[in-house]
This record gives C-alpha cells, structure tokens and sequence, in this order.
C-alpha cells in the first residue's frame, strides 16, 4: 500500500473487479486502449487476473482511493512489463468524475517512486496515443522524455514512447 498527501493506493485484488468493470466497460474511457471500445465482462475479469499476476514480479498495479473514504475508488495506476519483459511501462485511468483535480499525476510519481525503490527497474516508460492529450500531459509532467525510436508496441500508427530514468 501507498499512501500519498489525498490518496491510498492499494495492490489489485480480486474485488477491483467493481472499478475495472466501471472503466473498463465505457468506450470514452477505452478508447486510448489497445482493443479501442468497451471490454465484456469475461475480458474485464482476464484483466483482473492479469494485474494480480502481475505482482509475481515484485510491482505492478493498484486501485486508487480517496484517502478522506477509502472505500471510494476512482481508477487505477501501475507499472508493469510489456511484451516484451524487458520494457515497463506506467498506466493509469480515472472515473470520470475524479478527473482534473491532479489524481493521476499524485498518483503516478507516487508508484513511479515506489517502483524504482523496490524493484530491479533501472527505467520506466510512458506510451500513449497522440490524440490522447490528457495522458500526454501526465507523461511530461511526470519528467518522461520522448523516445522516438523506442516501440514497445510494434508499429502502431500515433503511439508514443516517452521514459524516465530511475531516480530514487
């Protein structure tokens, strides 16, 4: 767990299912994604797993909530590899109604900093679509540098490849 100044950052488990499905489940919130639209329930439940496997690598995600109401949870956040195990990169998503008030950015550096401390990551990397500004803003805020000849993803037409060195 994380605590940061207004949130609490808790390792997925499986009763996030109810957050996951909440984003997971809405095209405007899927559709920076890979798939692009909405998940079913079967794929958002595979998703579910796959964070908590995840964790068998020492990092990875976590259920952002409200520090004045834990009970509320707004999005997630987390590093984990990508497809290939020797690149990491840091996601994130937020409800709707959470967005705006620097969440995900409080959020963010604050996994970024625990993943480097406790993990064998030497860099971390930020990818995002170009149209998806929100999510660019985060990734340049965050101190993450253009990586123009990095593909984490294959050639996908507009995604962008930001990093950060380890810096704790």
């Amino acid at each position: 767990m994380i605590t940061t100044k207004n949130l609490i950052l808790k390792p997925v488990c499986e009763d996030d299912i109810d957050i996951y499905s909440q984003i997971l489940s809405c095209d405007d919130l899927t559709k920076y994604l890979p798939k692009g639209a909405a998940y079913t329930h079967d794929e958002i439940r595979l998703h579910v797993q796959n964070r908590i496997k995840h964790w068998e690598h020492g990092f990875g995600s976590y259920v952002i909530c409200l520090k004045s109401n834990p009970a509320v949870k707004m999005g997630y956040v987390g590093v984990e590899q990508c497809e290939s195990p020797i690149h990491s990169d840091i996601r994130y998503a937020l409800l709707p109604d959470y967005q705006g008030s620097g969440f995900v950015f409080e959020s963010a550096k604050a996994v970024l900093t625990e993943t480097f401390r406790t993990s064998h990551l030497s860099k971390i990397y930020g990818v995002a679509l170009r149209e998806n500004i929100s999510s660019l803003v985060i990734i340049k805020k965050l101190g993450m540098q253009l990586e123009s000849e990095t593909r984490l993803y294959g050639d996908v037409e507009g995604l962008e490849t930001y990093s950060i060195e380890k810096f704790v």
